[in-house]
């Protein structure tokens, strides 16, 4: 009779479900809160005491990884926008497919062991702690350089949609602009209230205008920002056109016309 740590099994599944909601949300474009996806991972581990279970039919099993993955894209992501949360859920459940045949591959070896849908590493939790770690940290450093290196060297364009108007305007991909919003977890386009005049109301603030607070080493402030029904970041170097989804933030003293985070580009 096989020895199941709890410590371990919630552990192990919190992290893989992390990892897994992380990496959906980097294939979706979607920005999220820390604490969102922490307890979306939370929810979804609680689903690996499943594997204490006796064995259930593969059809009771399949419900239980579907509901679940199901929850945690809602915790995670929210279901407003409901295409918008589909699609993220359906992502959600092709990483999974992904990871959960590598973990298969390591049934054989004897150092994982299935049941019921759920995983359980024969490792101890001090091991666990250790290599997730450090792969979280190598993932991070990775991630980090490929942000700093032939990010901002290019030669850019922002293109903003909105209430029937379309700018072409100079972007500037800079890592100084690191404003994201706080409700949405979007990252937010800085660009000039001049460059935008065209297409902004005459009165301001008005309906789809929101106030965001900032803070810099040279102060605090705050910005206003709308959600554009289109936003193209647009590589003039490479001739690529990419959509984010990303807000639009107006500043009063900028004279730059457009800055975003070179993360927008990836």
């Amino acid at each position: 009779m096989r020895t199941i740590y709890l410590d371990v099994l919630l552990v192990f599944d919190l992290y893989m479900n992390f990892l897994l909601l992380r990496l959906t949300a980097r294939l979706t474009h979607t920005r999220v809160r820390f604490w969102r996806v922490m307890a979306g991972a939370f929810a979804g581990s609680l689903e690996s005491l499943l594997v204490l279970l006796p064995a259930l039919p593969f059809w009771a099993s399949l419900l239980c990884k579907l509901t679940g993955s199901a929850v945690m894209c809602g915790i995670t992501f929210g279901i407003r926008e409901k295409k918008r949360y589909l699609w993220e859920w359906i992502a959600f459940l092709g990483a999974s497919s992904v990871i959960a045949g590598g973990l298969l591959a390591l049934t054989g070896t004897g150092r994982i062991y299935y049941a019921n849908g759920c995983w359980y590493p024969v490792i101890s939790l001090r091991m666990l702690v250790i290599c997730t770690i450090a792969a979280y940290l190598i993932l991070t450093g990775i991630a980090h350089i490929r942000t700093k290196t032939g990010a901002a060297d290019g030669s850019f364009e922002v293109r903003i949609r909105y209430a029937g108007a379309i700018l072409t305007l100079e972007g500037l991909a800079d890592t100084g602009n690191s404003l994201v919003d706080f409700c949405t977890g979007r990252r937010v386009i800085i660009c000039s209230r001049q460059s935008l005049a065209p297409m902004l109301p005459e009165r301001l603030p008005c309906k789809g205008f929101r106030p965001l607070p900032y803070r810099t080493v040279a102060g605090e402030g705050v910005l206003l920002v709308f959600h554009a029904e289109e936003v193209v970041l647009i590589d003039k170097r490479r001739g690529t056109h990419k959509p984010v989804d990303a807000l639009i933030g107006i500043d009063e003293t900028s004279h730059t016309q457009a800055i975003f985070h070179p993360a927008l580009l990836h």
